[in-house]
């Protein structure tokens, strides 16, 4: 009687684990499925939104590019302009986690800003044509002579930029601290820099050697090009 109480509640018991297998490995498939698919529709985003900018892409042709349903990209997505920030925030969260990280080593001043200018232009390389169009809305230069984005949403972006263009602003200000650099304007000196960063990458005069022109341009900022 024994044995065969205890056969009868083991295989119970292991036909209720196989069942919750089961339903977990499904759910696991589900899950996978949908972060596939969230993927594709980011993936079909960035080339859209790259190719057209933002004013004129309409998510008829992201839906189409990512061989998706409207519901499937409402369902991830309220509209054009969060997918857009998503794709932003997603390919810049990684870069700007490096940056930081530079920025709390223990790396002597000077070379933390030469690691984070080349951080700077492989991710504007990478991104170029992306982040062209960001930066032409939040000037206003859209097709319609303002930015598609309302003051709010223009904030958002705009404080991606000044926080890691503030990275740049802290190392110079240890750099000034430490006696490395002279006293100037951590702010000016920041934004100076990251728009020499930004108009090499834009005028395709970066090249296959990101460092080297990392190398060059952090020597020029430092030392000048007097003899």
């Amino acid at each position: 009687m024994i044995d065969s109480a205890w056969a009868s509640f083991y295989n119970d018991n292991v036909m209720y684990l196989g069942e919750v297998m089961i339903i977990y490995s499904r759910e696991n498939e589900i899950s996978t499925d949908s972060q596939n698919k969230r993927q594709q529709i980011l993936e079909a985003a960035y080339v859209v939104f790259s190719r057209k900018g933002f004013h004129r892409a309409t998510v008829d042709e992201i839906i189409a590019l990512a061989d998706t349903g409207k519901g499937t990209v409402y369902n991830y997505f309220v509209n054009k302009e969060q997918l857009f920030y998503t794709l932003i925030k997603e390919r810049s969260t990684p870069f700007e986690q490096i940056l930081s990280e530079i920025a709390k080593t223990g790396l002597p001043p000077l070379d933390k800003i030469r690691a984070m200018v080349k951080v700077f232009l492989q991710f504007y390389s990478d991104n170029a044509d992306l982040w062209r169009v960001l930066m032409h809305e939040l000037r206003g230069l859209g097709s319609e002579g303002y930015s598609s984005f309302s003051e709010e949403q223009q904030e958002k972006y705009q404080q991606r930029f000044r926080d890691t263009i503030g990275l740049l602003q802290v190392v110079f200000q240890e750099g000034i601290t430490q006696g490395v650099i002279r006293e100037c304007d951590t702010n000016r000196v920041a934004y100076g820099l990251f728009s020499v960063i930004v108009m090499m990458v834009f005028q395709h005069l970066v090249g296959d050697d990101v460092e080297a022109t990392a190398n060059e341009i952090t020597s020029v900022f430092f030392y000048g090009v007097g003899q």
